[in-house]
């Protein structure tokens, strides 16, 4: 969504609308590229929500996450796993990071804390020094 805002000199700005809850957002495939910081959502820390917990005590504990505000919907993996692992076994083993793309406002990255995880994803940001 573009809003159009008019600027002192009387011509308009196209300024993008972006959604400030994650599960309006999309997910986005591991990429290799700089970037100094990024917006964080709450955690997913075995299936639920780091804000908001547990929402439905009959739902299972790690599909707790899909029913709270901040991801309601949402299916989150991690983007740095193999293929080969369970998707649904991590979420329910491990914590998720949750930010927008650096580059790409309205992009999720999610990755999971294990120590590949975390390095692949810091190797990805990484700035020259």
């Amino acid at each position: 969504m573009i809003n159009e805002t008019p600027t002192t000199s009387g011509h308009s700005v196209n300024v993008p609308n972006y959604s400030s809850q994650p599960k309006n957002m999309r997910l986005t495939p591991r990429g290799v590229s700089n970037a100094p910081m990024s917006r964080r959502f709450p955690e997913v820390r075995g299936g639920q929500c780091e804000f908001c917990g547990t929402i439905d005590p009959y739902q299972p504990g790690d599909l707790q996450y899909k029913l709270c505000p901040h991801y309601r919907g949402m299916d989150l993996k991690c983007v740095y796993c193999p293929a080969h692992k369970d998707a649904s076994e991590v979420v329910r083993n491990s914590t998720l990071n949750v930010a927008e793309h650096p580059y790409r406002p309205g992009e999720l990255l999610v990755w999971c804390k294990s120590f590949e995880c975390s390095k692949a994803h810091e190797q990805a940001f990484k700035t020259a020094s």
